[in-house]
């Protein structure tokens, strides 16, 4: 199963990818459908407000591919991105470093629910952020 969407940077977009995953997850029965949610809830955030951070408008891209025992998500928009020399650190944070704040959390949480998350740096200021779950541990 793979489905490919286009939405706004803005908050409606959020909760309408929400409801969608919701909905998906139900109607496949996808195992750890709460953990899919989230993860895929935090990766829309981060890319609306980068995106609106960046004033641009394009479409954020979702692209969910589901295959065997495998979900891979990923998530492009159109703001500059992560720079490179962060991407270890938010893969794996250093917690004494760490701020708990209202925000920044997302990636912490997101790295220890899935198999593996990384960051592409498509053109100068396209970004795509990916993840993978094997969905029966």
């Amino acid at each position: 199963m793979e489905m490919m969407l286009h939405v706004a940077p803005c908050q409606q977009s959020i909760f309408f990818i929400d409801q969608v995953m919701v909905n998906y997850t139900e109607l496949y029965s996808i195992p750890n459908a709460q953990e899919i949610c989230f993860v895929t809830h935090e990766l829309i955030i981060n890319a609306v407000e980068a995106m609106n951070k960046a004033n641009r408008q394009e479409d954020i891209q979702l692209h969910i591919l589901w295959h065997d025992a495998q979900i891979q998500i990923t998530v492009t928009d159109f703001a500059e991105g992560i720079p490179p020399e962060e991407w270890q650190s938010i893969i794996e944070p250093n917690l004494e470093e760490m701020s708990f704040s209202d925000r920044g959390r997302g990636f912490f949480f997101i790295a220890h629910m899935v198999d593996q998350l990384w960051f592409e740096q498509l053109a100068t200021s396209q970004f795509l952020v990916g993840i993978k779950k094997s969905l029966f541990d």
